[in-house]
């Protein structure tokens, strides 16, 4: 089993936009529902490809300041 990426939902994030877009990605990745725990989505390691999905799922997810992508 690989070790979830922890992606910090963004400050003042709407909650429920947040969990509907993870909802959509875990679908698009083919995984279940990614877990949401407390300020942070547990997401698989793979950025550019989370990223990518990501992209198709919530095109502005960046400028809508849902989700902070991990730091190396």
């Amino acid at each position: 089993m690989e070790v979830p990426a922890a992606w910090t939902i963004a400050r003042g994030a709407d909650r429920e936009k947040v969990e509907e877009v993870v909802r959509r990605l875990g679908e698009r990745l083919g995984i279940e529902t990614p877990e949401i725990r407390g300020e942070y989505v547990l997401l698989p390691p793979e950025y550019p490809s989370v990223a990518r999905t990501l992209d198709e799922v919530e095109p502005g997810w960046r400028d809508e300041g849902l989700l902070v992508p991990p730091e190396p």
